[in-house]
């Protein structure tokens, strides 16, 4: 770490545990989201798609589901093995995530009751 940073950049430090707990928790709720996705439409998708390459994009529905859940798993592990001291200034990382809710939660900001509140939900038009 560069210790040339001034007082004002100290403000704006977060724990890391803390940001890769954050972190965690949205791989583990985007999982959860795959896994909804692959229970509703895989079913539906197998039997519209006769075609062996839309199994494997079916298919893809639970390796995405798999990978998400070892993501998250792997990045909490990470957070809760590092030193409580260790801290790092997110905002530079933050500034490039453009969802404002999920940028508030990766600040490690308390979470939203409503889930329908949230930004980049899915909208019906």
């Amino acid at each position: 770490m560069d210790n040339s940073r001034s007082c004002e950049d100290e403000r704006h430090h977060a724990p890391l545990n803390s940001i890769l707990e954050a972190l965690g928790e949205e791989f583990h709720e985007l999982w959860q989201f795959a896994e909804q996705l692959q229970a509703s439409l895989g079913p539906a998708l197998l039997e519209v798609a006769n075609n062996p390459e839309r199994h494997r994009d079916v298919q893809s529905l639970d390796l995405l589901a798999q990978r998400l859940a070892a993501l998250a798993k792997y990045v909490r592990t990470i957070g809760r093995l590092l030193p409580e001291e260790w801290s790092v200034n997110p905002d530079s990382a933050l500034s490039n995530v453009t969802l404002s809710d999920l940028q508030y939660r990766l600040k490690g900001a308390p979470r939203l009751e409503e889930a329908s509140q949230q930004s980049g939900e899915l909208e019906m038009f």
